[in-house]
């Protein structure tokens, strides 16, 4: 062959070889476009997105319930029982650390036995399973205390009565006259925090004493100083209130009358002011009325999970001690802002002003200025109302220092009113 014929060859070989290459990698795109998938449309990426986020959604519900935490309580095998992550944050005290736990103790008051509905032993399922002394009713102790964190100047009983879907606060004069309970020679109830037994924590000093005088047990409390009301209002974003007159805590300091929205220094100069009041300390607690019955209103707005922010945020600031659990918090608002602000009813603590003289005062001072309880309305008072579902008492460990001949006034006696009449300004006097 010759070199022209071989080079011929040669090129021929060579052009059919890149044919051939081609029609190979036609064929592999051939191939390609019929493996290719058909694209998803809006419909379909979307139930995928559901699918996943279901799967996602049932582990997680199912690692929060599975029991997986020891606790402190044995089961019929001597091994600790477990509870889920959910029963755990359910039983979270958030707020617990500042004050503690309060003392378990056995109480003496009878159950009644002939209240309607509620069989023989006292004992009714009122429907919250909550973890309480007695059932049908929920006690929570309420302690504003001053600015060095010594003095209980705001004090209240809040008694949840949840069978008859009812709340109850009484207010308790901060120079309320508790003689025994305090190393104070006044005798007064808002020293009792301090000055109280020096064997227990403060909180359950008052608890003692309270539970002792009016043979009401108490099932848990709150404690906040006065001065942090302020930053608890600013928290959740300022109280809405139509204040029926008009306050100068200061010069520069005013809350004017009318509709507003009380931040939390206003909130703080409200709760405290009293120099103005012909009453003095009484027309402050007329004054905390106006407020509470604003501040229950606008709780009555916040969501749960927006109120669950808002706990946090206090407990980062520890601006509150109590031994509620998450669980316990939960259930009690929604009761609260369930049945309605007619259904909350403000009682003040039956008796008067009195100026004590101490037999043998330890100081220069040889009088001090208290509230004398009157005996039997308050007998009567607690009975008809912060004891539901137990048997009347008939006397009560309260200190009189004048005979009820004597009393120099009875105003307060039956003084009670409820939210919805203190929102509509039915029931404030003036000052």
């Amino acid at each position: 062959m010759s070199m022209h014929e071989t080079e011929k060859s040669v090129h021929y070989a060579s052009a059919h070889g890149h044919a051939g290459t081609h029609e190979q990698e036609a064929v592999r795109h051939t191939g390609k476009h019929k493996k290719k998938r058909r694209k998803m449309n809006g419909k379909e990426r979307v139930g995928i997105v559901f699918a996943v986020a279901a799967a996602v959604f049932l582990c997680l519900m199912m690692f929060v319930n599975m029991k997986i935490f020891p606790t402190e309580t044995l089961d019929q095998n001597g091994s600790p029982m477990r509870i889920s992550l959910m029963e755990k944050f359910r039983g979270w005290q958030p707020f617990v650390e500042i004050e503690g736990e309060l003392e378990s103790k056995e109480y003496s008051m009878e159950p009644k036995k002939d209240a309607e509905g509620v069989p023989h032993g006292g004992m009714v399922d009122d429907g919250l399973d909550l973890d309480q002394i007695q059932e049908g009713q929920f006690c929570v102790l309420f302690l504003g205390t001053d600015e060095s964190r010594s003095n209980t100047d705001v004090i209240m009983l809040v008694m949840f009565d949840i069978r008859d879907n009812q709340i109850h606060i009484l207010q308790i004069p901060r120079d309320t006259f508790v003689p025994g309970y305090t190393s104070f020679e006044a005798g007064k109830l808002n020293s009792v925090y301090t000055l109280g037994n020096p064997n227990k924590a403060p909180v359950q000093r008052v608890v003692d004493c309270l539970e002792t005088v009016f043979k009401v047990p108490i099932d848990r409390y709150i404690t906040t100083s006065c001065s942090d009301i302020g930053q608890i209002v600013d928290i959740v974003g300022g109280v809405p209130i139509n204040m029926p007159y008009k306050i100068t805590y200061e010069a520069d300091k005013i809350i004017e009358k009318g509709e507003q929205v009380l931040n939390g220094q206003k909130a703080e100069w409200m709760v405290r002011f009293r120099h103005d009041y012909s009453e003095g300390d009484i027309g402050r607690m007329k004054a905390q009325r106006i407020f509470m019955a604003a501040a229950m209103a606008r709780a009555a707005d916040i969501g749960s999970i927006e109120m669950l922010g808002y706990i946090n945020k206090i407990v980062d600031k520890k601006l509150v001690g109590s031994n509620l659990t998450v669980d316990e918090m939960s259930k009690l608002s929604d009761f609260a802002t369930s049945i309605g602000m007619d259904k909350i009813t403000m009682h003040m603590l039956p008796g008067e002003g009195y100026n004590y003289e101490p037999p043998n005062p330890q100081t220069e001072i040889t009088s001090y200025s208290i509230w004398m309880m009157h005996k039997e309305p308050t007998i009567r008072m607690l009975n008809d109302f912060f004891r539901p579902f137990f048997e009347d008492e008939k006397d009560l460990p309260i200190v009189e220092l004048l005979r009820p001949d004597e009393y120099r006034s009875t105003t307060y006696d039956e003084d009670m009113a409820d939210f919805q009449a203190i929102q509509d300004g039915d029931t404030f006097e003036g000052k």
